[in-house]
C-alpha cells in the first residue's frame, strides 16, 4: 500500500496583483486549486498532513467550464451558453497549475465550476467527453462558489472516472511452478464510452471480444466501469503439466469508480470441473505508465 503525498495544486485565474489592481468593485478574480481523491471520497482537510488520501494532479492539461446559478434566467449559463467553456490550464510534474486569466466574476453571483483531465482540444458537448480503456479521466465539480470582493478562491477535488484492474496467475495449492508459458484470457472490458462532467457518469460502448493476457505480475490498467456491479469471464490455458485441459471461471466485480483491483486467478488442478478461483486485494489508486490489458 502506497502513502501518496497531498500536494495542492494552485491555480490562479486572476493572475497577479496587476490584474487585481484594475479590478473594478463589483469585479473578482477566480482562484482555484485542485487535488485527486485518492479513492471514492475524501475530506479536503485544512492542514497539507491531514490529506494523505489526496494527490496532486498529474501533469497535462485541464478542460474547466464556469456556469452563472443565480440571478434572472437570462442571467444564468449552462455548459452551452457559458462564455466560460473548455478553458486551458495545465499542470506541471509537481501538480502546479497555470492556465489563462480571462475569467472575471461578478461579486455576489453563485456559480458552478467544473473540469476534467486530461483536456480534450475542440470539445463541443460537456456531456459527452470521450474515454477510453487504458486512459484515467479525472473530472470535478464545485458547486455554489458566491464570487466575493477582488478574489474568489474554489476547491477542485478531482475524481478517478474508472477504476483499476489487475491479475496474478497461481496455482491454488501453492506449489512454485513457472507459469510463465501459461495463457490468461479475460473478457468483458469496454473499449470506449463518454463521461457526462455534470454528473461523473459514464456511458459504454463496444464490450470487447476475448483477449489474452502475458503479464501476470498484478501490473495495473484502467478500465472503463458501468456503475454497477460487472462480470467478467477468465480462461487459463496451456498449464505446464496440464496439456489440454482448460480451467475456466467467473469473476464477478462491483468495480467502483476510484478504487484499484487486484485478482489472485487460482488455478485447482485437483478439481475435475477444472474452475477457477479469484482472490481480491483492494489496493491504492498507482498511476499506470504504459502496459495496459489488450483490447481490441
Amino acid at each position: 500500500m502506497k502513502t501518496l503525498l497531498a500536494l495542492a495544486g494552485v491555480l490562479l485565474v486572476a493572475g497577479g496583483c496587476s490584474r487585481q489592481n484594475i479590478l473594478s468593485d463589483e469585479q473578482s478574480g477566480l482562484v482555484l486549486s485542485g487535488r485527486v481523491v485518492n479513492g471514492t471520497s475524501a475530506v479536503w482537510a485544512t492542514k497539507a498532513d491531514d490529506n494523505q488520501q489526496l494527490q496532486a494532479l498529474p501533469e497535462g492539461d485541464l478542460g474547466v467550464y464556469v456556469l452563472t446559478v443565480s440571478g434572472s434566467a437570462q442571467e444564468q449559463t449552462n455548459f452551452e451558453t457559458t462564455q466560460w467553456k473548455n478553458l486551458q490550464f495545465t499542470s506541471n510534474a509537481s501538480g502546479d497549475i497555470s492556465g489563462a486569466d480571462n475569467v472575471t466574476l461578478r461579486m455576489g453571483t453563485v456559480y458552478n465550476i467544473y473540469a476534467y483531465a486530461p483536456r480534450i482540444a475542440g470539445l463541443s458537448d460537456a456531456h459527452n467527453i470521450p474515454v477510453q480503456h487504458g486512459a484515467d479521466m479525472l473530472w470535478a465539480k464545485t458547486p455554489q462558489v458566491t464570487a466575493t470582493a477582488k478574489e474568489t478562491k474554489a476547491k477542485l477535488q478531482f475524481y478517478h472516472s474508472g477504476a483499476q484492474i489487475g491479475f496474478r496467475l497461481k496455482m491454488k495449492n501453492g506449489e512454485n511452478v513457472d507459469l510463465s508459458g501459461a495463457k490468461l484470457e479475460v473478457s468483458g472490458f469496454y473499449k470506449t464510452g463518454t463521461l457526462d462532467l455534470e454528473s461523473g457518469k459514464m456511458i459504454l460502448q463496444e464490450e470487447d471480444r476475448t483477449e489474452t493476457i502475458t503479464d501476470f505480475s498484478g501490473q495495473k490498467t484502467n478500465i472503463l466501469i458501468t456503475g454497477n456491479n460487472m462480470s467478467f469471464s477468465v480462461k487459463v490455458t496451456d498449464v505446464p503439466g496440464q496439456e489440454g485441459k482448460v480451467f475456466t471461471g467467473n469473476l464477478p466485480s462491483a468495480c467502483q469508480a476510484g478504487k484499484s483491483y487486484l485478482y489472485d486467478v487460482n488455478i485447482d488442478t485437483d478439481d475435475a470441473r477444472q474452475a477457477i478461483t479469484f482472490t481480491a486485494t483492494i489496493e491504492d489508486w498507482e498511476d499506470v505508465n504504459g502496459g495496459t490489458l489488450p483490447i481490441g
